[in-house]
This record gives C-alpha cells, structure tokens and sequence, in this order.
C-alpha cells in the first residue's frame, strides 16, 4: 500500500513544526524540572536501598530535618503526584492517534478498469489555530501547581520538624532545671531538719519545704511522661518506628539573635508575595484557568481532518482496457462544524468564572499570609524582647536575690518562706527564659516558610 510520496511528507512536516515549536516554549525550564524529578528519583531510590536512618546523640535540628525530607510518606505522595502531572505536558501536546480502516467489498464493485475488492484509508485530526500549544501550556502551568505544592508540603515539613524539635529540646531543658531544684530544695530541707531539731526554726518551715518539694517532685513526673508522646510526634514526622526512643536534642537554646534581614516587617512583604509556594501555585492556577479560556473560545474554529484512502482493483474483465486493475487513489479533507453554540457560550461562562475564583482566591489567601506574617513577626520579638529581659536583668537580680536570701537566712536574718519564693522565682524565670527562646527558634522556622525559604542550616537565623 503505497500513498503518495508527496502528501506523507507534507504530513510529517506539520508534526514536526509542531513538535519544535511546543519543545521551545518554556524549554529551559522544562529541562530544568526534568532534572529535579530525575535527582529526586535517585534520591528516593538510594534511601529506599539504605535501612532506617537513626537519629544518634550527637544529632542536631538539620540532621532531623534531612531525615524527615527524606523519609516522610507524604512529600513522597506530593513528589510523584508533580511526577504524574508533569508527564501530562507531552500528553497534552500530542495530536490524536490516527484511525485507519479497512474495508472488504463482499461483492466487488465493477469499473471500468476492473472490480473494486478492498480499500485501505488512513485518516489524522489537526486541532486548528494554537490549541496544542496553548493545551501544552494549560498542561504546563497545572504541574507547575503541582511542583509549587511540594515545595509547599516540604516548608510545612522544616517548619514541624523544627516546632517539636525545640520543644523536645525545652523539655530537655526543663527537666534538668527540675532535678537541679529540686537537689536544692532537698539541701533546703536538710538545713531546716537540723534547725528544727535545735529549736532554731519552727516546724512549718519543715513543712513548707517539703509541701514545695512535692509539688516539683509532681511537675516532674509529669515533663518525664510528656516524652513519650513528644518523641511520637518527631518519630512521625520522621517516618521512624512509634517505640523508637529519641535522645535528648544537643541544644542550649541560648544566643537568640534576630537577623537584619527580618527586623523589619515592611521588607518581608514583598519577599511573601515572591516566593510563597503557596502562592505560586495559586499564580499558576490562575494561568492554568487562563489557559482554559482560551481553549474554550478556540472551539468556535473547526479543526481539519485530512484522510488518504487507496482502493485495491483487480484486472478488468476486457485485458485490453486502459489502466485496468489501477488503484485509485484518494485525498480527503473534512471540517467538523461548531453550530452547537448554546454548548460553546456555556464553556466559555464556565471558563471565565473558573478564572474569576482562582483570582479571588490568591487575593484571599493572600491577605491570609500577609495577616499571618504580622503575627509571627510580632511573636518573634515578643519572644526576643522577653529572651533579653530574662537573660540582662530578671534572672542575674533573681539570683542575687537567692543568694541573699540564702545568706541571711543562714545568719537568721530572713524567714525560710522568703528563701522559698526567691528559689521559686528564680527557677520560673529560668524556664521562662528557655520558654521564650524556644518560642523564638520555632516562630523563625514559621516565617522562614511562609518566605519560602529553605536555608542550608536550618537553625540559623540571620
């Protein structure tokens, strides 16, 4: 079966203009995507090679988030939903398959230059005016949706991974605070035995230290408890065995220093609206559904079918008869014709309102942001101002107070109820302080994802 040489070349040519001109647009990112997945792919591959990561006691916040990225079910789930997404482009630019038919005359059908027994047809559909290109393009900005959504879930990932990773380490902290009290409420209550015992002190002394010994005795039962379910959330996060143990965080929680770059609100504006995954997707959507509008005007235009149908012809019953037995040979062009317009009107409504949400929504969620920055940036130096009033004033007078109050009871100057309350005050203000220095490290890891922000040690903060 042999079709002109002339038409199938013309045929190619088309596809191949169509081809090169989908390849170039976006083609430098296109090619940069195809890497990212490609890398992540490796990644994927060589993690599900190696056994479980542990966590070792030397282990510090960037170690814990590598692992999270890593092992997390979830971003794995985002990661191959942008995968899929992604190989819709060519999908999407592609022409439809072309139909061939064969048809088998029962009873042939007589000419002049012989019996018609079969024919052979081959027919190909060409979207008119830009439609690949701009389904290319609508195919295009919907995985891009889906790339900002993963850079999206792995931000929200950093950002819970270092919120229970300081509160692991404040617990830390303050069970350490505790037991250290608590030796020096036990070395209070041996002072007050002896001075019972002498007549020195009254018995309620005796029995006041030991009312605030139970009390601390009782908190911390209740810090070592909080473990537990602690470590749960990190070992989640982490994709780790729920009865995995975690050591205790490597950190002080000391040195909280705010960064220049976010002292001031007014400059983390514009570097929200830039680079927030989230709006980006929300961006993309908005082009994607600009995409869709297009498409559905273009269906006011036909599209063209081209067909090429050979029909085979046996000799003629007359040997003498010119051209007998000859193929004919056939070219057709056909139009489908979008009269339906009550069908097309109502797709372009369609598409415009679709367009008219996805803009309000970044609008929206926008202001959502924005109205979330405010907040953490205020919890930010919230969190420093108390960190610093804590660390230069309240906690060295908290413990000369002790200190005093410790000597003159000693000397009989002060009552043991005053040595209580400054011993009292000075371990609330030590919790206090690494209470606010906690807050500070996770509200920094908040607004470094609502800036999109993926910093190379996660726990710096300028």
């Amino acid at each position: 079966m042999n079709f002109p040489g002339k038409l199938t070349m013309n045929l190619s040519v088309f596809v191949l203009l169509c081809s090169i001109a989908g390849i170039s647009y976006g083609a430098s990112t296109l090619s940069e995507r195809k890497k990212q997945i490609k890398n992540q792919e490796r990644v994927i591959a060589d993690n599900e090679k190696n056994e479980t990561i542990e966590i070792g006691d030397d282990a510090r916040l960037s170690d814990y988030i590598k692992a999270g990225l890593m092992n997390n079910p979830g971003l794995k789930a985002a990661f191959y939903k942008w995968k899929a997404s992604f190989a819709k482009i060519s999908q999407a630019f592609s022409l439809p398959d072309p139909q061939f038919t064969y048809t088998k005359y029962i009873e042939g059908v007589e000419t002049r230059v012989g019996p018609q027994e079969r024919a052979y047809s081959i027919n190909q559909k060409f979207p008119l005016l830009d439609k690949l290109w701009i389904r290319r393009s609508k195919a295009f900005r919907a995985s891009e949706e889906s790339f900002y959504n993963l850079n999206k879930q792995r931000l929200e990932q950093i950002n819970k991974i270092t919120d229970a990773y300081y509160e692991y380490a404040y617990l830390s902290k303050a069970i350490l605070l505790m037991n250290e009290n608590i030796k020096l409420l036990k070395i209070f209550e041996s002072v007050a035995q002896t001075k019972y015992r002498t007549g020195l002190a009254p018995n309620h002394d005796l029995l006041k230290v030991q009312v605030e010994l139970g009390k601390l005795e009782n908190d911390l039962l209740s810090l070592e408890d909080s473990r537990l379910p602690l470590v749960s959330r990190l070992n989640a996060l982490l994709n780790l065995p729920m009865d995995n143990l975690l050591p205790w965080p490597d950190e002080t929680l000391e040195g909280a220093v705010l960064g220049q770059k976010y002292e001031e609100i007014n400059g983390l504006y514009d570097e929200l609206t830039k680079h927030n995954p989230e709006l980006l997707s929300l961006t993309e959507n908005i082009e994607e559904n600009r995409d869709s509008l297009k498409l559905a005007k273009r269906e006011y235009f036909p599209d063209l079918s081209v067909g090429v149908t050979k029909i085979e012809t046996a000799d003629a019953l007359n040997p003498g008869a010119v051209d007998s037995g000859k193929d004919p040979v056939m070219v057709m062009v056909s139009f489908n014709l979008p009269l339906w317009f009550g069908r097309l009107n109502a797709g372009v409504r369609e598409s415009r309102a679709s367009l008219k949400a996805a803009e309000e929504l970044l609008v929206n969620k926008q202001n959502e942001l924005l109205t979330r920055l405010n907040y953490v940036h205020y919890k930010i130096r919230d969190a420093l101002r108390q960190s610093n009033l804590y660390k230069d004033a309240l906690l060295p007078k908290a413990t000369q107070t002790l200190n005093a109050t410790q000597f003159g009871y000693q000397g009989g100057k002060e009552d043991f109820l005053s040595l209580i309350d400054a011993q009292r005050v000075l371990f609330n203000f030590q919790l206090a302080y690494y209470r606010q220095n906690a807050n500070f490290y996770q509200r920094i890891a908040e607004l470094k994802s609502l800036l999109g922000e993926f910093p190379v040690d996660p726990g710096e903060t300028e």
